[in-house]
């Protein structure tokens, strides 16, 4: 053989063995088994392994159709391979995305067939894809992976209840819109009342819809059913972040959900504390939530403590409140009250912190601004007294002025009365001043309108002595002092 010849065998040889080799290679570690024997990926080999996609290979899922044999893809396993020889670790670190396209193949899960169908979750709640494609929250598009996610290692991947819950709940009220029991449940139409007696069937039953149409709240019984409000894990953002410019922009809702959901940089987890739904002993949760029974308790306290501007009226913050003193501070007295321990304000609180005279200071707020609210109480007497008067007989220019006048200083009234006048001291006498002064200066618009108006008696003066049309024309002469003068004129107070 001539070395010519020899040199092209040799090359053509060459070129096929690096052909073979090549096809031999992409097929090799294209094979689940091959991903499987990286020590990082025993656990993700395991439980695909245990799946119903087991017969499903990595690189079909993993790679969208059309990019498995790409360079993209090429350079792809490469990083994975340095990774492999240049770590560590024994597990993953970065959690993968799967392109919707690899999900929604006319071999795997077509999108038109999964649209409408309804899938049963579980023996209660049946899903439809379309409804959730639909409904999305704002600057969040949904993929596949949004739901369907590898959140431990007995399962490749599932819809863990949590992602429904969160995106149920977050930001609703109860049985209301998304969080609508109806949407995920059957509400149950059986009587309520284990007691009721079979021996009365004309007697309306208590049922669910029953009490739906008595707009009883769904709450009086299922307030349990939801705990969390899954919030922002503000500490969660450093774990990728770590410049302030990124940081300040994490209560953008919107943008993201667009950076995190929609491009596939995080599922909800990273960013959400998850939100419970399961039944669970279901008095306590009621009975430690104070805002149950009292939805805005302690208001007027807050109002004093805080000291705010309003009308007439100079902001002024209670010393205690620039320190950032909360109630737990000066609460320390332990009473009993109505059979219930209360914690109460204690004066050796104020002792504890500042001197021993200060302990005989609180008791002395109290009463003064007891002795005050008591002032300006009487003054409010004689001004509803005025104010009805003057409706029962011709209101004047200045009575709706008066009431609203009336309405401001009670308003300013109440929070002193209200929220304990030692929450705030110098606060307190501005609103009580302010209350009192608007209840004198509505007196005195009152007043004036009395002035202003006429007497109309139907009696005249004849010959210096008053004669009146009828006994009740008398009887209203008589209540305003009317007489006739030396002009033989009529004059009434």
């Amino acid at each position: 053989m001539s070395r010519k010849k020899f040199i092209l065998t040799t090359l053509i040889l060459t070129t096929l063995l690096t052909i073979f080799g090549i096809f031999t290679a992409e097929h090799y570690t294209s094979r689940p088994s091959f991903c499987g024997s990286c020590h990082i990926m025993h656990k993700p080999f395991n439980s695909w392994d245990k799946s119903a996609h087991r017969t499903v290979a990595c690189v079909d899922c993993h790679y969208a159709p059309g990019e498995q044999h790409s360079i993209k893809a090429k350079f792809k396993g490469l990083s994975q391979s340095f990774s492999y020889f240049a770590s560590g670790d024994h597990e993953v670190r970065r959690k993968a995305w799967i392109e919707d396209a690899s999900c929604t193949t006319s071999k795997c899960h077509p999108n038109q067939e999964k649209q409408e169908k309804k899938i049963k979750y579980t023996e209660k709640v049946v899903y439809i894809h379309k409804t959730h494609f639909d409904k999305k929250i704002e600057g969040q598009s949904i993929h596949c992976n949004t739901c369907h996610l590898h959140v431990s290692s007995d399962k490749h991947f599932e819809v863990p209840m949590t992602a429904c819950f969160l995106c149920h709940f977050k930001n609703t009220e109860f049985n209301k819109g998304r969080a609508k029991c109806s949407l995920c449940h059957e509400i149950p139409t059986k009587s309520l009342q284990a007691q009721k007696d079979a021996s009365k069937p004309d007697e309306k039953p208590i049922t669910h819809k029953s009490l739906e149409e008595a707009k009883v709240p769904c709450r009086s019984c299922h307030y349990e059913l939801v705990q969390g409000n899954g919030e922002i894990k503000e500490e969660g953002c450093l774990n990728c972040h770590d410049t302030t410019e990124e940081l300040e922009k994490f209560s953008d809702m919107k943008l993201m959900h667009q950076e995190h959901v929609t491009n596939h940089n995080a599922n909800c987890f990273d960013c959400h504390r998850p939100i419970q739904h399961k039944k669970i002993e279901f008095l306590d949760p009621v009975r430690e939530s104070c805002t149950v029974c009292h939805p805005d308790h302690h208001y007027y306290q807050k109002l004093l403590i805080v000291g705010d501007k309003r009308k007439n009226i100079t902001s002024i913050p209670a010393l205690m409140y620039n320190v950032k003193t909360n109630c737990i501070g000066c609460h320390l007295k332990e009473v009993i009250k109505d059979g219930e321990k209360v914690m109460h304000g204690d004066a050796k609180a104020c002792a504890s912190c500042h001197t021993d005279k200060h302990e005989l200071m609180m008791q002395d707020w109290k009463d003064k601004a007891i002795e005050e609210i008591k002032n300006a109480r009487e003054i409010e007497k004689d001004l509803v007294v005025l104010i009805e008067k003057a409706k029962t007989g011709s209101p004047g220019e200045n009575l709706e002025q008066a009431i609203k006048m009336m309405e401001e200083g009670r308003e300013n009234l109440y929070i002193v009365e209200n929220g304990g006048g030692v929450h705030n001291q110098k606060y307190s006498i501005q609103l009580l001043d302010a209350a009192m002064n608007n209840y004198e200066d509505a007196i005195d618009l009152l007043s004036e309108d009395e002035d202003d108006e006429e007497v109309d008696i139907d009696c005249e003066c004849v010959d210096g002595k008053l004669k009146c049309v009828d006994e009740e024309a008398e009887a209203e002469a008589a209540d305003n002092d009317c007489e006739c003068d030396e002009n033989d004129e009529l004059v009434c107070e």
